[in-house]
């Protein structure tokens, strides 16, 4: 690079830094409602889903996000980067409020650290918040007490860090992560862990009385968010993955390339989930390897390759759920507010049975197949004698009766109709025949 080029490079790369911060100041003024629902567990789907509202709020120039929030809890580390983008619009200069509706909704473990997170809280009638134990999975033998206690101590600061910047109780929300508790509308209100109640079973009713002006849309996750969500699930992507070495697996017995094409499309998105739902390296290499030692059973043929990488899959799997604790200094880490359900275990079982199952029986059925004799094998016609039904040049080709079968022959020399042929050779699906003299 010449100097002249290297200083235009440090020009453009000083005016992309002058010019970044202008989008937090080019709202002359801020004003207006951006509304946003989401009902569905806290990933990372779902912080993509708060990164873009928040992102959308700002470029409006938009001075509240109303929040409406239902769901059950989900991932530590999706719910500490919803509570980051909720902070950002706070910094921006923008109020935040979250609105647990409609009738029935709640928002329970993840959904009420976002909650208390927010400027502002409101709650339509028979609505509930709290439940904010973590699971915290991974805790050594003889260390369940103390680390147990550890771990949820930091989270009961974290959440009463967020619940006393916003000016709530904090004591009382520190409950819901030491003692699991939960609040009613009502009983929230009476403790001071929310706002306000809003007197009403209605959505519409409850966004006029925030000041919500009526036609204001309600924004939902957009493709891309429900997207992440299912990939990033990683019950869903632990199966995709298996799923994805069972196709190759048929394919390598029975070749068409497409099975092998769909494998490893669904292998890659097994992987963008497990990499976005924060699997740990060692959980995703225990189960690369488990798909090597299932692949390397089309060599060894006996089943305990395959055997063998289903267990580590499945050892590796486990490691996805086993996350780091949280930290001293109270920041929830990567840690989890659900566990796996039993239905995972009984398809992942069931799955890994299939690919040991079936990798035997595909391979007895592919040794099988090569025992028996090839239907269209013209190899077996050398030798053998026959009658010319057809002209034939040099070169060309023509028809000959051999035995009780008509083929497609050639031959280097002119032969006619009648002649007695014998065949010396095949030439892919054609056989070379020669005249015989009499």
């Amino acid at each position: 690079m010449t100097v002249k080029g290297f200083l235009v490079v440090i020009m453009l790369v000083a005016l992309l830094g002058a010019f970044a911060p202008i989008h937090a100041d080019s709202c002359t003024t801020k004003s207006g409602y951006y509304v946003a629902s989401l009902n569905a567990d806290i990933d990372p789907g779902a912080a993509n889903f708060m990164s873009t509202t928040v992102s959308n709020a700002e470029s409006a120039c938009n001075a509240n996000i109303v929040f409406i929030l239902s769901t059950n809890g989900g991932d530590g580390g999706s719910m500490e980067s919803m509570v980051s983008s909720i902070s950002s619009f706070q910094q921006w200069g923008g109020r935040f409020i979250t609105l647990v509706a409609p009738e029935g909704a709640f928002a329970f473990s993840a959904g009420s650290y976002i909650a208390e997170a927010s400027n502002s809280i409101y709650m339509v009638n028979g609505t509930t918040i709290g439940s904010a134990t973590p699971i915290v999975s991974g805790i050594p033998t003889g260390e369940v007490n103390s680390t147990m206690a550890k771990d949820i101590s930091a989270f009961a600061n974290y959440m009463e860090t967020l619940t006393s910047t916003n000016g709530r109780n904090s004591t009382a929300t520190g409950l819901m992560v030491t003692k699991g508790y939960s609040y009613t509308d009502s009983r929230a209100l009476a403790l001071d862990v929310i706002t306000a109640i809003i007197p009403t079973n209605s959505l519409s009713t409850a966004l006029q009385a925030l000041g919500v002006p009526p036609g204001t849309p309600i924004n939902t996750p957009g493709v891309s968010s429900i997207l992440i969500s299912i990939f990033s699930n990683p019950n869903v992507a632990s199966l995709l993955f298996l799923v994805g070495i069972f196709a190759i697996l048929v394919d390598i017995f029975h070749p068409t390339l497409v099975l092998s094409f769909a494998g490893v499309a669904v292998i890659a998105l097994s992987l963008f989930g497990l990499g976005t739902f924060g699997a740990s390296p060692l959980a995703i290499s225990l189960m690369v390897i488990g798909a090597a030692f299932i692949f390397l059973e089309v060599n060894t043929q006996h089943g305990i390759s395959a055997l063998m990488g289903v267990v580590i899959f499945i050892i590796g799997f486990l490691f996805v759920f086993q996350f780091p604790a949280a930290s001293a200094a109270g920041a929830p880490g990567n840690a989890s507010f659900s566990g796996i359900p039993e239905i995972t275990y009984a398809l992942l079982f069931a799955l890994g049975a299939a690919i040991v199952i079936g990798s035997l029986y595909l391979r007895n059925i592919r040794a099988g197949l090569m025992k028996k004799p090839k239907i269209f094998d013209s190899s077996g016609t050398i030798g053998k004698t026959g009658e010319m039904k057809t002209d034939l040049v040099a070169g060309g080709k023509g028809d000959a009766r051999i035995g009780a079968e008509e083929w497609s022959v050639t031959a280097n020399r002119d032969l006619k109709r009648g002649d007695q042929v014998k065949v010396i050779a095949v030439d892919g699906l054609r056989l070379v025949v020669e005249k015989l003299e009499t």
